[in-house]
C-alpha cells in the first residue's frame, strides 16, 4: 500500500489540526483504508463512538480513494450509512473504501468499518463528484 501526502489541516488526516482525527491513509490498487481508536470525545453513549463520526470516517477513506487515484479533490454527493454494530471508545476499527464503478467525473464507492473481530460495525455507498476525471 501507499501512503498519502499530508495536509497539515485538513479535518480527517492533518496533524496540525488540535481537533482532528488524524488518520493515515494506505491504499492498494483495489482500496484506501485508514486505522483509527476513538477516544473519550469521540463517544455518544457512555462507551459508544458517535455514529456521526462513524460516518466522517467512512466519508472520509471513500474520498481519500479518489484522491490519491486522480489526484484531484472529490466531493461527496450522496451518502447512506449502515450502522450494524457500536464502535466501543478505545476499541480499534478499520476504515476500507473501494470504488464500485466510475462514470466521467461519478464515483461510486463502498466503505466498511471493521471490528478487530472482522465483524462489520458500520458499510456505507456514497456518490462522489471528482474535481476532474478519474
Amino acid at each position: 500500500m501507499t501512503e498519502q501526502k499530508e495536509f497539515t489541516w485538513c479535518f480527517a488526516c492533518g496533524k496540525a489540526n488540535p481537533i482532528g482525527l488524524k488518520l493515515r491513509f494506505e491504499r492498494s490498487d483495489e482500496e484506501c483504508s485508514a486505522v483509527f481508536v476513538p477516544r473519550r470525545e469521540h463517544q455518544s453513549y457512555d462507551g459508544r463512538m458517535h455514529g456521526g463520526l462513524v460516518s466522517t470516517l467512512l466519508d472520509e477513506v471513500m474520498g481519500n480513494y479518489i484522491y490519491i487515484k486522480s489526484g484531484k479533490p472529490a466531493y461527496t454527493a450522496k451518502i447512506e450509512v449502515r450502522f450494524r454494530q457500536p464502535v466501543q471508545i478505545g476499541e480499534k476499527i478499520r476504515i476500507v473504501a473501494r470504488l464500485k464503478r466510475k462514470k466521467g467525473r461519478l464515483a461510486e464507492m463502498t466503505g466498511q468499518v471493521f471490528k478487530e473481530d472482522g465483524t462489520v460495525a458500520a458499510e456505507a455507498e456514497a456518490k462522489l463528484m471528482c474535481e476532474g476525471e478519474l
